[in-house]
């Protein structure tokens, strides 16, 4: 159930048909930043622990995960936060970090990241030309 004010990022997808089962933080992990309260991207309560974003904004593996898919999904090639008025852009190598991403995951994610990046390029291209690319 949704409350105060969060964005659904799920958009449908069943993040534990990308990684297999729910991915937690090892509390252990001192390379993160763990913060007390609910996950600003979360819908569904995940049980993982939360840990702040390069723009102060706190997640888990999974809330994380299904976000930057939805984002894929929906063409872009960019990880923005979800959040009102939040417009940090993340890193490639800060979501694979903090979305405990796996090698498939990876892989799949660079790959729709180039896919819509050439698809962006293409449409730029023809705009100028004058052109319509098909989709």
């Amino acid at each position: 159930m949704r409350d105060k004010g969060k964005k659904d990022v799920s958009g449908g997808l069943d993040v534990s048909l990308v990684s297999g089962e729910e991915k937690c933080y090892d509390p252990n992990d001192t390379t993160l930043t763990f913060v007390e309260g609910d996950d600003d991207m979360d819908c569904k309560d995940y049980k993982s622990l939360r840990a702040r974003m390069s723009c102060g904004h706190s997640v888990t593996p999974m809330s994380l995960t299904s976000w930057c898919h939805q984002l894929l999904d929906q063409g872009e090639s960019r990880f923005v936060c979800g959040q009102p008025d939040c417009n940090a852009e993340w890193s490639h190598e800060e979501v694979c970090k903090m979305a405990l991403l796996t090698p498939e995951e990876i892989k799949y994610f660079e790959k729709k990241m180039l896919s819509s990046t050439v698809m962006n390029y293409l449409e730029t291209i023809s705009k100028l030309l004058n052109l319509k690319v098909q989709k």
